[in-house]
């Protein structure tokens, strides 16, 4: 593959790369502003399944079973496992239940509320904020389809797929397509620095004007002192500069001029270097 091929296809991946990182960043914010306008308290499930779900323990509970249960209907039952639990993060005892959903339920919105025993006296405006976390609201649908329209998630509503997914599955295109750019901006860069060019990378401003750095260095046959040109993207040549700051793969020199930018190109001022556009 030549170099003009090369840069083409570097190009396109670097807008490829640009896509896919917007696309996890829409992902990741569908995502958290659909958990932020669902409460932990509302839940989703089909009519005729279930699942799992846990909550922590408030009152005197030596059981999970002695917690009652009060419920908009007889269709929708939440069962406790026997044994509280202590959660992982903060030790708090907890509780672990089936929430199931009987196969007669009509979809709707229903409510749950739980019942602990010998709750301890407190405050009306703590006991509003503990009726509030005993509090369930379940949305019941009739079907996947059904549900999945009830998305709050925008991306999960039309497409069937967790935004946390689409958000993994799009920051994983992203890194593999710049790992792929490296690789092609490697290679392009050893071709240019045996033709004796480079692309600048990095422009920085100082007192007297710029200072451009470029892969060209001592491995490359460049020496201190030595004249290069600069060109710009189009390919015309700018002004002759002398490589002031040497290393062994990339090199600076300063230029008075300011509208360089990482993009243009330097070439070692000899024949064989003059035709960039080759």
């Amino acid at each position: 593959m030549d170099k003009n091929r090369r840069m083409h296809k570097r190009m396109i991946l670097g807008r490829l790369c640009l896509f896919v990182s917007i696309m996890a960043m829409i992902s990741v914010l569908d995502g958290l502003t659909a958990a932020h306008r669902k409460p932990d308290n509302d839940l989703d499930i089909i009519t005729g399944r279930s699942f799992k779900i846990t909550g922590n323990v408030y009152g005197n509970v030596k059981k999970a079973r002695d917690i009652g249960v009060v419920s908009d209907s007889p269709e929708l039952s939440l069962n406790f496992d026997e044994d509280i639990f202590s959660g992982y993060f903060l030790g708090v005892e907890m509780w672990r239940a089936e929430l199931k959903a009987g196969s007669a339920l009509s979809p709707g919105r229903y409510h749950l509320r739980l019942v602990p025993p010998d709750l301890p006296e407190i405050k009306p405006g703590d006991r509003q904020k503990l009726d509030a976390l005993l509090s369930y609201t379940v949305n019941v649908y009739a079907d996947a389809k059904a549900q999945r329209q009830g998305s709050l998630s925008l991306i999960n509503r039309y497409t069937g797929v967790s935004p946390w997914f689409s958000a993994i599955g799009f920051f994983l295109a992203a890194v593999l397509t710049g790992v792929w750019i490296f690789v092609i901006s490697g290679k392009i860069e050893a071709d240019l620095a045996e033709q004796g060019f480079a692309e600048i990378y990095r422009v920085s401003k100082n007192a007297g004007g710029l200072e451009i750095f470029f892969g060209l260095g001592q491995c490359h046959g460049l020496e201190d002192g030595e004249k290069i040109g600069l060109f710009n993207a189009s390919g015309d040549l700018l002004k002759e500069l002398v490589v002031e700051t040497i290393g062994k793969e990339t090199s600076s020199a300063k230029v008075d001029l300011l509208n360089i930018r990482p993009g243009f190109m330097v070439a070692r001022m000899s024949p064989s270097s003059m035709n960039i556009s080759s």
